[in-house]
């Protein structure tokens, strides 16, 4: 049996950020700008903090010339807010099914990191908070690329930087828990675990091609990837 790589999303998957993250974003930007782009949930889900900001700032007028100088700036000060509001908070937490696939995977000599559509400081504190950071040797962050579907190529080279091992495309399993997630992985010939934790993402991530569509993590079977 070959060994897998398997690559977990944050929010909405290894934890529920509830709204901090949104609201902290959409809080630096009322202060820079002046105004709300009231961010909401189908705003972020899925997306990557660069693209959410972009749509943020375009939402209260921002014109196109000077985007990527404004996105620089709201990202700078996000990361720079988030760590207090993220740490003093209570409504984040970890999703319990999501610790015990990871520990399920590691434990049967798998190759794991992270895959995420946050800014890696962003990601950092998130992970942090819940004792998760450590457990993942590298993550794909969207410093890198703010395009998902460009993440698991990246991956595969960390990866290979890391573990010192070669994985193919068809050998790395994307767990997510939206519709993007279940792109970017047909996108790349990998396979997906697709945790649908609102039952109206079925019909998304079903349409995005995904692997496998459960409704709590603790329902996947691993052996159904692992041959």
């Amino acid at each position: 049996m070959r060994r897998k790589l398997f690559l977990f999303d944050i929010d909405g998957t290894l934890i529920s950020p509830g709204p901090v993250s949104r609201k902290t974003l959409d809080g630096v930007m009322t202060n820079l700008f002046g105004r709300s782009p009231d961010l909401q949930y189908e705003d972020v889900a899925g997306s990557t903090d660069p693209i959410i900001v972009k749509t943020g700032l375009k939402r209260i007028g921002v014109k196109d010339g000077e985007l990527n100088e404004c996105v620089k700036k709201v990202l700078i000060e996000y990361e720079h807010r988030l760590p207090e509001v993220f740490n003093n908070s209570n409504e984040p937490f970890a999703y319990e099914d999501a610790g015990d696939l990871l520990v399920q995977v590691v434990e049967l000599g798998h190759a794991v990191g992270v895959l995420s559509g946050n800014m890696q400081a962003a990601a950092e504190v998130k992970l942090a908070k819940f004792d998760l950071l450590q457990k993942f040797p590298f993550g794909i962050y969207a410093d890198e690329t703010d395009d998902r579907s460009a993440m698991p190529m990246i991956a595969r080279e960390r990866a290979w930087n890391v573990y010192h091992e070669a994985f193919r495309l068809t050998d790395m399993i994307i767990i997510g828990d939206t519709a993007a997630d279940a792109k970017a992985s047909s996108d790349n010939g990998c396979s997906s675990i697709i945790v649908c934790r609102r039952e109206e993402m079925k019909a998304k991530a079903k349409a995005a091609g995904a692997t496998l569509i459960v409704s709590t993590l603790t329902d996947v079977d691993l052996k159904t990837f692992l041959h």
